[in-house]
């Protein structure tokens, strides 16, 4: 009796232990912590400059110009399609790789290391800590969303979904569906807005204030990344600067030009915090104004190399 009272305490002590080493936000076992590397990319995966395959991820990079009519001139534009064999490959890192320290960083900086196949900006998480709901590799960091932006997720499953003008309530049912589905936040992002819904381009009015806040009327640098299968992404980057670029609206046109089959497309930050990287090099051309940022979102290979 005393044997099993003792291997009890010791069970319960143990658990105790390894509660204490867990992170408090409740990570989910089956997906790396924050800030994990992919494995090396392969030599022999490089069909071109601008593609990379290998058995878990293929990536093609697309540069071109374009002439929207609210810019002053034509810009570049890149946009990149990425398939992945497994949903853990798409990644997110904070600056400093902490969510509590509110410094930023370079985007040229926290790349390093991290064996990105393609990587780019996220949304502002740490310019605000008072508003949006906020996850990262299945960590739930804040839920404080108050009607005024879209909130995009990405589930365990590597699919997208989305909150129109967000807020504890409704971001809490969207938890509840997916659960209900079998399903778990894995990603979320309080930016946008959402560009196209459900396949459909979203009707833009400049003058709601979800909108205006990300000066939606202006001809400037902007990026969003889409769903466009199952475990199948795009991401598309303007250029811009200087009264040249392009507007929300003539954004959303533009994705659903250059990726027809998109589902989901969410706007992340642009101007001078726009940032995409090809195999780690910079593609995009940075603002006069490039600044340091909160975080990155990232596709990594998970091929045993050669």
């Amino acid at each position: 009796m005393k044997a099993n009272a003792l291997r009890w305490c010791m069970a319960v002590l143990m658990l105790l232990a390894i509660s204490f080493l867990l992170p408090s936000h409740g990570l989910a076992e089956e997906f790396p912590a924050m800030n994990q590397p992919g494995k090396p990319l392969i030599k022999s995966g490089w069909i071109s400059e601008t593609e990379y395959q290998d058995d878990t991820i293929h990536a093609t990079l697309t540069n071109s110009t374009h002439k929207a009519k609210s810019s002053a001139t034509k810009v570049t534009t890149h946009w990149i399609r990425i398939k992945i064999s497994d949903p853990s490959q798409l990644r997110t890192t904070f600056s400093n790789n902490s969510y509590d320290d509110p410094t930023l960083a370079r985007a040229k900086n926290m790349i390093k290391g991290l064996n990105a196949v393609v990587a780019l900006n996220d949304d502002f998480a740490k310019y605000e800590y008072n508003t949006g709901y906020i996850a990262r590799q299945g960590v739930e960091y804040r839920n404080a969303p108050d009607g005024s932006r879209d909130v995009l997720i990405i589930d365990n499953k590597g699919d997208f979904s989305y909150v129109m003008d967000a807020t504890e309530e409704s971001v809490n049912a969207k938890k509840e569906a997916l659960q209900a589905e079998g399903r778990s936040v894995m990603h979320a992002f309080c930016f946008g807005p959402v560009l196209v819904a459900d396949g459909e381009e979203v009707p833009i009015d400049f003058n709601v204030k979800k909108f205006s806040r990300v000066e939606s009327h202006y001809a400037c640098q902007r990026i969003a990344i889409c769903q466009l299968g199952e475990l199948e992404y795009g991401i598309l980057e303007v250029d811009g600067g200087d009264g040249s670029g392009i507007n929300l609206r003539e954004m959303a046109t533009y994705i659903k030009s250059v990726f027809p089959e998109c589902t989901v497309a969410y706007n992340l930050d642009g101007g001078g915090s726009t940032n995409l990287f090809f195999a780690e090099k910079a593609v995009h051309k940075a603002t006069r104004n490039h600044r340091a940022i909160s975080g990155l979102i990232y596709f990594v290979s998970d091929t045993a190399g050669e």
